[in-house]
């Protein structure tokens, strides 16, 4: 599977680009990996050291099937918070990868749902459906640096990453709470188009969990993720952040994102992962449907 994602990724190269995310912002696409030590990452030579340690972050975040459930709380400088929670539904165990999103609360955005399906050789397909208008449109190119549901949140942020479509490299250590980091610049390789120029991550190379993210435009912060280190907690073979804060900097706007529920699931349902399935589906459905083991396609 390894040397399939690896494919898929040089394939994605010539074909778009995405952002990379820290390590802990939500969306929830959690794996199981073995962690590097601090030692193992400290005795390669520093770029490979540097790039090693990003590959096994983006796997802690991105690899393996499951559900989610997170509780989004979004707050601009003295205006009132807005508390959403979404449920999202990931399998990456075979090709192509596929997520659903959906929106459990409150009432006025329940039923919202999004779905990703990966593709080697054109970009992924993006749908979106709303109740209120009762029916999918497909999410352009030029509508990924959007914002995602009223949060600081943007499409491209809730894309996968490969650390192949990256050059990471050591710039040294640092502390978050007291918790050893490793502080990685993190830099789109050519041809991978970002709504974002570089990346500052400082890593637990103990637990492969980005600690405190920052994203440039230039030489401009734009963005700050933090996790809290004393919420990761190790749950079904990874590191899952329980809570982080993503900051922008230049509106004094911040999204809370808490994780209140983590399962594997294996042999999740194909046709979960389906447009008719948004707008005839529910959260409700799509947990009888993991319920049932089924794995038939189904449409």
């Amino acid at each position: 599977m390894r040397a399939t994602r690896k494919n898929q990724s040089a394939r994605r190269r010539r074909r778009r680009g995405s952002a990379y995310r820290d390590a802990a912002v939500l969306l929830a696409v959690l794996a199981v990996c073995a962690p590097a030590t601090a030692a193992d990452s400290e005795r390669a030579e520093p770029e490979t050291a540097a790039q090693r340690l990003l590959d096994k972050t983006l796997r802690n975040l991105y690899d393996g099937d499951f559900v989610q459930v997170f509780r989004l709380t979004s707050q601009r400088r003295a205006g009132r918070a807005m508390t959403r929670r979404l449920q999202v539904v990931r399998k990456e165990s075979e090709a192509p990868g596929r997520a659903v999103l959906r929106f459990l609360s409150p009432e006025d955005v329940r039923g919202s749902s999004m779905l990703v399906i990966e593709r080697d050789d054109q970009p992924d397909d993006v749908f979106l459906y709303l109740p209120a208008a009762a029916r999918t449109r497909r999410i352009s190119l030029a509508q990924r640096y959007d914002s995602f549901f009223g949060t600081n949140l943007t499409y491209e942020d809730l894309e996968p990453k490969d650390q192949a479509d990256y050059e990471a490299s050591l710039e040294g250590r640092s502390e978050v709470e007291g918790v050893r980091c490793l502080e990685l610049r993190i830099e789109p390789r050519e041809g991978i188009d970002s709504q974002y120029d570089w990346t500052r991550s400082c890593i637990d190379p103990e637990r492969n969990v980005a600690l405190r993210t920052e994203y440039y435009v230039g030489e401009r912060m734009i963005k700050r993720l933090s996790v809290d280190p004393k919420r990761i907690d190790f749950l079904d073979g990874r590191w899952v952040a329980g809570f982080a804060r993503l900051e922008s900097t230049a509106t004094e706007f911040s999204t809370d994102i808490t994780s209140e529920l983590y399962e594997r699931k294996p042999s999740i349902p194909d046709r979960i992962f389906s447009t008719s399935n948004l707008e005839s589906g529910s959260d409700a459905s799509d947990l009888r449907a993991l319920r049932s083991g089924d794995a038939g396609r189904g449409y």
